[in-house]
């Protein structure tokens, strides 16, 4: 009873403590977006990877990555820059459709103070050139190593640009919350616990 116990201590402690929020992303559009690099830098407080990043546009704006398709000026397509794919463990995609109004990325070695370069156009049917500004309102996320993604949305950035900012934080998608993992170790302990002891009662039995 004194380990059961000692186990449903150390599980309500886990399920009390929540997830540091302290993953921490910049990135700024300022400018026209056809001719800009792109860069989003990890500022995170305690040491936290970038393991995932993603933008979706608000309408009428899309990605235009080939001449002839979504937009009406030329295209440029994505593609990382200064050798920064290499730098953070970019693992993709390689590239994306045409017209789309969602990006996402995924790391595997995106450090503190390290940035992720790439260029590539955003296009809108009617108009030919595209500032950061026009883009307000158009929502993000960065996921961390600690287990939370941060919620955004760009905000007014100077003159003609936009800010990325996070401003919740929830667990990844596909990653169980602290609470969960909590109850699968204090699962595993209760579990552990029942078979020893009923092995030490067939061993008595045994005995007698």
């Amino acid at each position: 009873m004194k380990k059961l116990s000692v186990l449903l201590a150390v599980g309500a402690a886990a399920i009390a403590t929540p997830a540091l929020a302290d993953g921490g992303l910049t990135f700024v559009i300022d400018g026209d977006t056809f001719d800009q690099s792109y860069t989003i830098t990890n500022t995170s407080t305690l040491g936290e990877t970038v393991v995932g990043f993603g933008v979706t546009l608000i309408a009428p704006f899309g990605f235009d990555t080939v001449n002839g398709g979504f937009g009406v000026d030329q295209a440029a397509a994505f593609a990382p820059r200064g050798g920064s794919d290499v730098i953070t463990g970019y693992t993709g995609p390689a590239s994306f459709a045409d017209g789309v109004n969602t990006i996402d990325f995924t790391f595997t070695n995106f450090d503190v103070g390290e940035s992720f370069i790439w260029g590539i156009d955003v296009d809108r049917p009617d108009v030919a050139t595209v500032f950061g500004d026009e883009l307000i309102g158009s929502t993000g996320y960065a996921d961390f190593s600690n287990g939370l993604r941060g919620n955004g949305v760009f905000e007014a950035f100077g003159n003609r640009g936009a800010q990325f900012v996070i401003k919740t934080f929830t667990p990844r998608p596909n990653v169980p919350e602290p609470a969960t993992w909590a109850m699968l170790v204090l699962g595993f302990g209760v579990l552990g616990t029942a078979l020893r002891r009923t092995r030490c009662v067939r061993a008595n039995l045994a005995y007698t």
